[in-house]
């Protein structure tokens, strides 16, 4: 029985001091380091997540011209213009030459046309 009163009494004495050190300390924490700086690489975000962000400006494009274009597009062009020509004049298994030589001529103009045109006229353009 003195054994258990003798431990109400501590208990009781505890619980006080735990309520005088509760009491004592001030309520508000004190202020810590801080958030620390990052020294990470940043990660950009994609641009999807950014509907009002302003378009970027597409860069300029110049197209350099070194004077191989039109025969590189008349090779093609005749190569293409004759086979066409052949297959389409074919009669009883017989190629009309000369349909196969107007379609190799049209062919190379077309071509060598076609393959110019994105060239500016002047090269100081």
């Amino acid at each position: 029985m003195a054994n258990s009163a003798f431990h109400r009494r501590l208990r009781r004495a505890a619980a006080a001091f735990v309520a005088v050190a509760l009491a004592a300390t001030p309520v508000a924490a004190a202020p810590g380091p801080g958030p620390q700086p990052y020294y990470g690489v940043p990660i950009p975000a994609p641009r999807f997540l950014d509907p009002f962000a302003p378009a970027p400006t597409p860069p300029r494009i110049v197209q350099a011209c070194d004077g191989s274009e039109p025969i590189f597009g008349g090779i093609l062009g005749a190569s293409a213009g004759g086979l066409l020509a052949a297959v389409l004049s074919e009669r009883h298994g017989r190629v009309d030459p000369g349909a196969t030589v107007f379609g190799v001529i049209t062919g190379a103009m077309i071509g060598a046309t076609l393959a110019a045109s994105h060239c500016p006229p002047n090269p100081a353009d």
